[in-house]
């Protein structure tokens, strides 16, 4: 049961108009026809200095790293003032195998037996979810818009669906329990990272380092057949559902309801994750 629960979260938690310048106003002829200045300042020296500090405020970026977990994350960065940003980002994981995920493919394939239990938990696990991220990033450099290293400020909300089958082994019977529901979290946190214009119109964003940290609300009911099983079985369930509080170092407090009908677990868990070793592409504009 520790393990259902350490693979869920790994994958919940893993899983978040136009071109201006630096000055408030659009240069054309007339403004350059208007500047005090010799005719060879106007026609070479001002251009090369206002590009150099044209930037543009909006970037639709793509996370590349994220698709190694089979999530697909998009974001959309508004600059606000010269060198503070908002950033709007969305990600979803569609319903898929746990032991299905390229990374936790080749992480098992290099650290584990093909006879580890871990495995065999990993191919009962589906897990679907999606997430909101807000932040404001902060950047500095000397260059206006968002370039450069920067520190960020963020909120997220992630809403997962997740199913697992457990065989609960009582005196004479073992009972096969589909746990099937949803995790509800949402947490704050602080990332570094690094941005760069590769392009004319390309960035390259890398987050560095980061953590969140909040709350999960937890639902995950089964509806099964327990009326022959006895009450010392059932209350023994019940314990062992509820060990995970124990696990999570007293950090959570889920409960156990455990009847003819089934088991009703609810309660809240703590939502913690690292944030890092992202890569995003983005389209400025």
């Amino acid at each position: 049961m520790k393990k259902l629960f350490t693979l869920v979260f790994f994958l919940s938690v893993l899983h978040s108009f136009a071109q201006t310048s630096y000055f408030p106003d659009e240069v054309t002829s007339d403004t350059l026809q208007s500047l005090p200045a010799s005719a060879e300042f106007q026609e070479t020296a001002l251009p090369d200095t206002i590009q150099k500090d044209v930037f543009r405020k909006n970037i639709v970026k793509i996370n590349l790293s994220s698709l190694a977990l089979e999530n697909y994350s998009l974001s959309y960065e508004r600059s606000l003032t010269r060198k503070i940003t908002f950033v709007a980002g969305y990600s979803f994981m569609p319903k898929t195998e746990v032991a299905s995920v390229f990374l936790v493919e080749k992480v098992t394939d290099k650290f584990m037996d093909e006879d580890d239990e871990t495995i065999e938990y990993m191919n009962l696990a589906t897990v679907a979810s999606n997430s909101l991220t807000g932040e404001v990033r902060f950047y500095t450099g000397k260059h206006p818009g968002a370039r450069g290293f920067y520190l960020s400020l963020y909120g997220r909300y992630m809403n997962a669906k997740a199913a697992y089958l457990y065989d609960y082994e009582a005196y004479d019977q073992t009972y096969t329990l589909p746990f099937d529901g949803t995790i509800k979290g949402f947490g704050g946190g602080l990332m570094i990272g690094a941005q760069w214009l590769i392009a004319k119109r390309v960035t390259f964003d890398w987050y560095i380092l980061g953590a969140h940290y909040g709350k999960t609300q937890v639902s995950m009911p089964v509806l099964a057949d327990l009326s022959l099983m006895t009450s010392e079985d059932k209350d023994a369930l019940k314990e062992e559902i509820e060990s995970i509080n124990d696990h999570l170092n007293g950090k959570a407090s889920l409960e156990a309801t455990v009847s003819d009908r089934g088991v009703n677990l609810k309660g809240d868990a703590p939502f913690a994750g690292i944030r890092g070793l992202g890569f995003t592409l983005g389209v400025a504009f």
